[in-house]
Order: structure tokens, then C-alpha cells, then sequence
């Protein structure tokens, strides 16, 4: 007859004195629902040396805690399931740390879950590439000693700070300072571990003004156009939002 079993939560980052408490709770709780069986599973005591979460399983339900864990294992579980130990992974691996799920069998213990953490592979960083390509924002800093001179743009909570460009280009971009501008050159991005892209430098070839007319301006000009249907049309803003796709006027 299966009796009850004692499932491990291994974490090698801590030992049982050192971990705060809070911590200490989240892993519990994440422990608690990789195994399931909430009604089911019981909360033992800490081990010594890293800390070990030791729980038990009552028999009737040991089966399909193991079965689900080997689901985990395998990569078959659902994937809600999946999802809480990538999560469970990227904590481990923030805490610099390892895991293991263990069981309990005779005198011996198996590894039925392994969470790399710390030790799995980190992702690559590429780059930098050069580009040809532009940016938009407002104009909000031009200004430097030297021959190259640096540009700031701002486009909503982005703040393009390496861009640069020549005397001459700088002394016309000056003109339209605070103003919605296009720069056109050769960017110098990199692409960061994380997946993002960092600019690592925009050198500046030419520039255009961008138009701040509003929509209500935009129906204006349409609507002096002749036979351009602009008159016919009962809500002429809520057209051009839905050509936009914006839900706001400017």
C-alpha cells in the first residue's frame, strides 16, 4: 500500500537562517502549487545546510503528485503549470541560485524537477550594426563645443541622447528647437541580452520638419478639395481616427 511521501524543495542560494522571510514564503508558495493537491500536501520543517523545504504528500495523492511533477519534467504539463516554473527559474536565477525537486523513495531520494537558475545558458548580446534609418521626436538640446555636435530628441517617455551631427546641420536644426523633427543618417545599434535594441550612436545627415497640423486641421484641408467625398461624410474625425487607428484627437 503507498504510504505518505516527503517531497523536497532544494534551493542551494540560502541556508535556512540567512533567508528572509518573505522569500522564504513565495518559494513555499510556488512549492505548494507545482505539487497541487492543496488539501493534500503539508509543510514538514526546514533542513539544515542550503535551505530544503521538506513537505508530505498524503498516499491517496501521491501518484498524481509525482505524475504531475514528471509531466514538469517532460515538458507535457499545461501550460499555466509551465509558465509558474519558468517563473519559479527566472527567481532562482535572480537570487543566484539552483533548484531541485526531490522525492522521497526507501532509503533513497530521486530528482523528479531541476531548475538550472543561476546556471542556465545567458542569452547573447549582438551587435553593434550600423543602419540606415531615421528617428522622430521633438528637438528638446543642440549644443557643443566640438566639431561634432550633439542632438537630443524626445518621442513620449524616450529620450535619444547620442546623436550628433555636423556645425552646419546643427545651425539649421537650431531653428526648430522644441519642434516635432525627423533626422535621417546612420545609426549604431546593439542588440542587448535582454532583447532590446540600444542605440549606441545616430551620426546625422539631414532632417525634415514634421507637421504638427491637428485632425480637425487635417478635415479642413480635405474638405476644400473638390469631390474628394469629405463633405458627405456625417463624423469626419471619427474617420480619420479609424484611418489613424488612434482613439484620441491631437
Amino acid at each position: 500500500m503507498t504510504e505518505d511521501r516527503k517531497f523536497r524543495f532544494y534551493i542551494d542560494a540560502y541556508s535556512p537562517s540567512d533567508i528572509p522571510m518573505a522569500k522564504l514564503a513565495q518559494y513555499m508558495a510556488d512549492f505548494a502549487e507545482l505539487l497541487g493537491k492543496e488539501h493534500a500536501v503539508h509543510f514538514v520543517h526546514l533542513e539544515e545546510g542550503s535551505t530544503t523545504i521538506v513537505s508530505r504528500v498524503e498516499r491517496e495523492d501521491v501518484p498524481k503528485v509525482t505524475n504531475r511533477l514528471l509531466e514538469i519534467r517532460h515538458g507535457t504539463a499545461p501550460k499555466e503549470l509551465l509558465k509558474l516554473v519558468a517563473e519559479i527559474d527566472n527567481r532562482l536565477a535572480n537570487d543566484n541560485a539552483v533548484g531541485r525537486i526531490l522525492e522521497e523513495k526507501g532509503d533513497g531520494r530521486a530528482e523528479l524537477v531541476a531548475f538550472p537558475g543561476r546556471e542556465r545558458p545567458k542569452p547573447a548580446s549582438y551587435g553593434p550594426f550600423s543602419q540606415d534609418g531615421h528617428l522622430d521626436g521633438v528637438l528638446i538640446s543642440i549644443g557643443g563645443k566640438d566639431e561634432t555636435v550633439p542632438v537630443r530628441l524626445q518621442n513620449g517617455s524616450m529620450i535619444y541622447t547620442n546623436c550628433d551631427t555636423t556645425r552646419p546641420l546643427a545651425r539649421e536644426l537650431g531653428r526648430h528647437l522644441f519642434e516635432p523633427i525627423r533626422i535621417f543618417g546612420v545609426g549604431r545599434w546593439k542588440r542587448e541580452a535582454s532583447g532590446e535594441w540600444t542605440l549606441v550612436r545616430f551620426r546625422i545627415s539631414r532632417f525634415e520638419v514634421l507637421d504638427k497640423s491637428t485632425l480637425r486641421d487635417a478635415v479642413t484641408t480635405l474638405r476644400t478639395i473638390p469631390g474628394s467625398g469629405w463633405n458627405d461624410i456625417e463624423d469626419p474625425l471619427a474617420e480619420l481616427r479609424n484611418i489613424r487607428g488612434k482613439d484620441e484627437l491631437n
